[in-house]
């Protein structure tokens, strides 16, 4: 995703990154006073690390933020319909 595209065209990017979250089974959302904060930051990995830490912390201690990361963009490089969940990303 470009962080650098026009301000109209990034709410798109969140609710891109909102429906990857949810098809991933993560329970958060970014509103838009969050996403004018997080997309100042140059990638999703940073952005991911700096949410956690402000508003689940707890998960830090669970998951690595780029971990997370890669597993939105891998999911936003194959969107669908169907919920794939956290469970199904880390059994191997």
């Amino acid at each position: 995703m470009d962080m650098n595209q026009p301000a109209r065209d990034r709410l798109a990017g969140l609710d891109r990154l909102n429906a990857a979250f949810w098809e991933l089974g993560l329970r958060f959302q970014w509103d838009e006073e969050t996403w004018r904060v997080l997309v100042e930051m140059d990638d999703l990995p940073a952005q991911i690390a700096y949410y956690l830490s402000h508003w689940q912390p707890h998960l830090l201690a669970v998951y690595d933020p780029g971990f997370l990361a890669s597993l939105v963009e891998s999911r936003l490089a194959t969107p669908g319909t169907s919920r794939m969940g956290m469970e199904a990303m880390t059994r191997a």
